[in-house]
């Protein structure tokens, strides 16, 4: 009886050491969640308290937080990097129009377009010409504008034949910036 208690606690304080562990590791090696609020509050330039944050999830397999708010009624994601703090990802576009009084700046902050934009018809014909297919032989699903580290893109994604293609495309020089294929699992 004596040995069989002194195997459980044994275990025991090996899982507490392992799960000590895991939370020192992920403290030191990720951001947190307050942190991933105040990179979005300071990459939209408004006020925190006009944001709500609907879900922020850490996918561990991705080191990515994934989330998603509104803001004016209208819903934004990002995707954040989770040991640098990087914008990964984000569909908020300021519009020319937006000017922010953020306090914390003590400036005011006007957001402009860019110029040199390429535009959509453009963007799609570079990412159908790479893998030399025509408009009509594809289906599209997403092909939006959106800033990536600032800079104006346009990602571009459509399926052809079982295979899912994704473009991110640079808005003033062309470049394909990103670019991804994998096969549609059924």
């Amino acid at each position: 009886m004596k040995k069989r208690t002194k195997i459980i606690i044994i275990i025991l304080v090996v899982v507490i050491v392992l799960l000590l562990f895991a939370f020192l590791f992920f403290r030191v090696n990720y951001i947190s969640k307050g942190e991933v609020r105040n990179i979005v509050v300071e990459n939209m330039k408004v006020r925190r308290s006009e944001l709500h944050f609907e879900s922020i999830d850490f996918e561990l397999d991705k080191g990515v937080y994934e989330v998603e708010l509104y803001y004016q009624n209208k819903e934004y994601e990002f995707k954040i990097d989770a040991k640098d703090g990087q914008v990964i990802y984000t569909n908020y576009t300021p519009s020319a129009s937006d000017s922010v009084k953020d306090p914390s700046l003590n400036q005011s902050t006007t957001t402009t377009s860019p110029q040199g934009d390429i535009g959509l018809e453009e963007a799609k014909r570079i990412a159908l010409e790479q893998v030399n297919l025509e408009e009509s032989q594809v289906r599209f699903f997403k092909t939006e504008r959106d800033y990536d580290h600032g800079e104006l893109c346009y990602e571009i994604e459509f399926v052809y034949q079982g295979m899912e293609y994704q473009y991110k495309i640079s808005a003033s020089t062309r470049n394909i910036v990103e670019f991804e294929q994998e096969r549609i699992h059924d």
